[in-house]
């Protein structure tokens, strides 16, 4: 009776990570589309750009970027997790710390990070281990050392990019 127990507690707590959809954001052909102002979206959002920023050896504050589309209170929470002096991105910033895409599946999140780093702008991938009874963590991140375009500022209150 003990293992049989065992066994359906076991079952029960697997189940969630078994059915969860890949969520991709922005989102990508093929796969749910979620917008991350939800947990663990700003979370992981943030601590990928911390992570990001650790390993570029960032010493000022950190100036964060978001993908487009997402809303101010989604901004404001990765903004509160982030250490004391973090800000937006507004156009002209040369040094940001900009999220290109979030994937969530069950257990796992990634979130692709472009960042700075003598002066040039390369990409990082963050990935990230937890679960719905426990915090992500940062499980690995791996730098691409491919070169990257110059972010641009797409907070909800920053004026659009003049187009030339």
């Amino acid at each position: 009776m003990m293992l049989l127990r065992s066994l359906a507690a076991a079952v029960l707590v697997a189940l969630p990570a078994a059915c969860t959809a890949v969520s991709t954001y922005p989102p990508t052909a093929g796969t749910t589309k979620q917008t991350p102002n939800v947990s663990p979206g700003p979370e992981v959002m943030a601590g990928a750009i911390r992570e990001a920023a650790r390993t570029a050896g960032n010493t000022g504050p950190i100036v964060f970027n978001l993908p487009a589309g997402l809303d101010e209170k989604t901004w404001n929470w990765v903004e509160r997790l982030l250490p004391e002096g973090a800000r937006p991105m507004q156009q002209g910033d040369t040094n940001a710390f900009s999220v290109q895409q979030l994937r969530v599946s069950g257990g796992t999140a990634e979130v692709d990070v472009v960042y700075p780093e003598r002066g040039v702008y390369q990409m990082m991938t963050v990935r990230f281990s937890g679960g719905p009874f426990q915090p992500y963590r940062v499980a690995s991140a791996y730098r691409w050392r491919i070169p990257s375009a110059t972010p641009i500022a797409s907070a909800p209150n920053v004026e659009p990019a003049a187009v030339d």
